[in-house]
C-alpha cells in the first residue's frame, strides 16, 4: 500500500477511479481509509459487489450465455446428450441463474448445495421428456452439490484466491457413473467476457462514469456509484470485512 500511495503521488493523481468487483472495490476501500481519494465503480460479471443491486458486465454476461446456450441446443439435441455449462461465479449464482431462468434449464449454484441424486433424476427425466432426448443444466465456477468439495489448484493470487478445476466436469462425470448418460461439457466463462457491452451495460457504464466525475468534482471520495432500489445513486463503498454480495436462496433460486 506505501508503493501504490508513493506511485500514485509521483504521477500526481489527485483522484482515483476504482473499476472492478469485490477484490478491485476491497482495495480501494483500503486505500480510501489511508486517506487517498478514491470512487468506485461496480463492474463483474458476477454481480456480486454489496451496497448496489447491478454491476457492469452482468447483462451482456447472461446475454452472451443465453445466445451459446440456445445455439448449442442444436448440437446437444443431434446427439441426444446432456449438456453441462460452467460460467464464472465464483461466490454467487446470479449470473448462472439468470441464465437458466430465461433459457428454461436446471441450475446449480455457490449458495446452495443441492441433492446430487435428485439432480440426476431431475435432468433425466427432462432427458426423457424431450421430444429430442436431451437436457440442460448450467452452474457456476463455485456451484456444489452434498457431498463435493470445491477442488482448487495453482498459487494463490493477490487476494488468496486459487484457481478452480471446473465443477462442470466434475457433475459429468457422476451423471456418467449413475446413468452411462453421454454428455457434452461446456466452459463458457471466459467467452462471456469478451467483445462489446450490450444496451444496459454501455447505459449504465455512461452513468456511472458521469457519477464518479460529479462525485470527483464535487470533492467527495470514499463512495461507489450504484443502483440502490432500482436508482442511481452515490453509496459507501462496501466494507472488505463483509464480503461480496450472496445471492437470497429462498425467493431467488428455489
Amino acid at each position: 500500500t506505501k508503493r501504490v500511495l508513493s506511485n500514485l503521488d509521483k504521477l500526481e493523481i489527485d483522484h482515483l477511479v476504482a473499476i472492478g468487483g469485490d477484490d478491485t472495490l476491497s482495495y480501494a476501500a483500503v486505500l480510501d481509509k489511508q486517506g487517498f481519494k478514491v470512487i468506485g465503480i461496480p463492474k463483474t460479471m458476477d454481480n456480486d459487489v454489496r451496497n448496489t443491486e447491478y454491476c457492469i458486465g452482468f447483462s451482456t454476461a447472461v446475454s452472451r450465455a443465453m445466445d451459446a446456450i440456445q445455439r448449442q441446443r442444436t448440437t446437444v439435441g443431434s446427439h441426444e446428450r446432456l449438456g453441462i455449462f460452467r460460467v464464472f461465479g465464483r461466490d454467487a449464482g446470479y449470473t448462472a441463474l439468470y441464465t437458466a431462468y430465461v433459457t428454461s434449464i436446471r441450475c446449480g449454484i455457490p449458495e446452495y448445495r443441492f441433492n446430487l441424486e435428485h439432480m440426476v433424476d431431475l435432468l433425466m427425466t427432462d432427458k426423457r421428456n424431450n421430444p429430442s432426448n436431451y437436457a440442460l443444466v448450467i452452474l457456476s465456477e463455485g456451484a456444489q452439490w452434498e457431498g463435493y468439495q470445491t477442488k482448487e489448484y495453482g498459487e494463490p493470487d493477490a487476494f488468496g484466491h486459487r484457481k478452480k478445476f471446473s465443477v462442470a466436469e466434475a457433475l459429468s462425470d457422476e451423471v456418467i457413473a449413475r446413468t452411462g448418460a453421454e454428455t457434452v461439457v461446456s466452459d463458457l466463462t471466459y467467452d462471456l467476457r469478451s467483445g462489446a457491452p450490450d444496451f444496459l451495460d454501455t447505459m449504465v457504464a455512461t452513468t456511472f462514469g458521469t457519477m464518479a466525475y460529479d462525485a470527483i468534482t464535487s470533492h467527495k471520495h470514499g463512495l461507489m456509484a450504484s443502483i440502490s432500489e432500482g436508482k442511481f445513486a452515490m453509496v459507501n463503498i462496501p466494507d472488505p470485512k463483509d464480503g461480496p454480495r450472496h445471492l437470497d436462496v429462498e425467493h431467488m433460486y428455489n
